[in-house]
């Protein structure tokens, strides 16, 4: 249960005084002609309001420290928590409780989320017609290992639930490393009759590739190529998340040139997808010290391409 002696900032041993000065005092800070209608104050200040209608109250105050201290049954609630009881001691408010403007009648809906932390939520709610819920499972938590392929494109693994039963999962794609699916259901039986198991969590562990890596959207690839490739141009065989493609090294390719594959990259959930972005790293050859002849074949090429020259620093 929410503590209603920390929302007014009092001890749990404080009296019916000190319980309306602290009110009083806060309700002055927080009210919304002083805050100018403020929404985290304005918020508070409901929040002061549904306490001190318990707290200020005798009868509300010993039936919510009963409840307070009392153990937790299997759906929530606490032991000895009976809804008929419950409505009939917070069903109806005070007017103007401590001055505050809270006046008429109750909303059992909010009183009943103020004290048990939104479990009363939602239209219509009766807390003169709660029932005991059948006990859940516990939730799993495990993790799945995926390939960097299948993080990019998606794909479907078979896994093994709580009840060791083998389902079929859908990975989205574009999930990335830490990423979490959630199966419904797929937890812990549930131990009771009746119950209603819990859920599995897998998080997400991502396989690196051994050539591609991820940045956003974007598939990235370091493409070697020799210096003749470089010069003159080249068709090369590069790896994809899809498979082998062909991408073409325009001559005169200097290292650190990024080449573009698009539309080859991770897919997103809007439907779009990233490219994929080879940088070229030219490999300069290994000359023998011996070997004269190729050493004036080099010399006599950087005589020719004089012209075109390196602008270093």
């Amino acid at each position: 249960m929410k503590d209603l002696y920390k929302t007014l900032g009092v001890a749990e041993s404080a009296d019916e005084a000190a319980i309306k000065k602290a009110y009083r005092k806060l309700a002055k800070e927080l009210h919304p002609d002083t805050t100018g209608n403020d929404k985290k104050k304005t918020e508070r200040f409901k929040e002061i309001n549904e306490a001190y209608e318990v707290l200020g109250d005798s009868k509300k105050r010993q039936e919510y420290d009963r409840l307070k201290h009392a153990p937790i049954r299997p759906d929530g609630m606490p032991e000895g928590f009976d809804a008929e009881t419950f409505a009939q001691t917070f069903g109806r408010s005070r007017a103007g409780a401590g001055g505050g403007g809270m006046s008429g009648e109750f909303d059992m809906n909010d009183l009943f989320s103020t004290l048990f932390g939104g479990g009363g939520q939602g239209a219509g709610f009766d807390p003169r017609r709660q029932r005991t819920r059948p006990a859940r499972g516990s939730d799993i938590e495990g993790r799945l290992e995926v390939t960097f392929v299948e993080s990019a494109l998606g794909g479907k693994r078979t896994v093994r639930t709580g009840s060791g039963t083998a389902v079929e999962v859908s990975i989205p794609p574009g999930v990335e490393e830490g990423g979490r699916l959630r199966l419904p259901g797929q937890g812990a039986p549930a131990p009771a009759r009746n119950g209603t198991p819990g859920d599995l969590y897998l998080d997400i562990e991502v396989r690196p590739d051994p050539f591609l890596r991820r940045r956003e959207s974007d598939v990235e690839l370091d493409l070697p190529v020799t210096f003749a490739e470089a010069a003159l141009g080249a068709k090369i065989e590069v790896p994809t998340v899809e498979g082998r493609v062909t991408i073409t090294v325009p001559p005169g390719t200097s290292s650190g040139a990024r080449l573009r594959l698009r539309g080859r990259g991770v897919k997103n959930a809007d439907g779009s997808r990233g490219d994929q972005l080879c940088r070229v790293e030219i490999m300069a050859p290994k000359i023998n010290p011996d070997d004269a002849e190729t050493k004036k074949l080099i010399e006599e090429l950087a005589r020719r391409t004089a012209s075109g020259e390196v602008r270093r620093f």
